[in-house]
């Protein structure tokens, strides 16, 4: 058995594009329950890849920030809530990934899963010819080993 990428990729192509609004790619995500999504161009060519985590990372201040106004100390909860206010009117294109991890089709599945285990991702595009075509998340490996054993069992 020689199972590809292309056999697990789910062909729904939520994405959001490079102008897009943070705020609006946060609505996304938390609406369709992702934990990242692909930036794409008009023509579906992947541009980069947005997770919680870079939207998280850039609400927070850093260690130079936090040294340089101990205000923010005082009153951290309040600060952080503007700061995501304030990030939420940026562009995508800011902090999204920009050199984003992703297979092609043909792609094995064990190149698949070792990818998604050592990079730390959850969702990995599937590219072709430099565009979008679909996406393979954690879950999706669940589905296929349970139906990969109810397939042994009728046998």
């Amino acid at each position: 058995m020689n199972t590809k990428a292309q056999t697990l990729m789910q062909r729904d192509l939520t994405a959001v594009m490079e102008d897009d609004l943070i705020h609006d790619a946060v609505h996304i995500l938390y609406s369709h329950n992702l934990s990242g999504i692909p930036v794409i161009r008009e023509d579906w060519v992947l541009k980069g890849y947005l997770s919680e985590s870079d939207v998280l990372k850039a609400a927070l201040p850093t260690y130079l920030e936090i040294i340089a106004q101990s205000s923010f100390l005082n009153d951290e909860e309040y600060s952080l809530l503007n700061r995501f206010k304030t990030l939420g009117n940026a562009r995508v294109t800011e902090f999204m990934n920009t050199k984003p991890i992703y297979v092609e089709p043909a792609t094995s599945l064990m190149i698949v899963a070792d990818l998604m285990l050592r990079k730390k991702v959850k969702r990995l595009p599937v590219v072709e010819n430099g565009k979008l075509v679909g996406i393979i998340d954690r879950g999706a490996f669940c589905e296929f080993l349970m139906e990969a054993d109810t397939l042994n069992e009728k046998e």
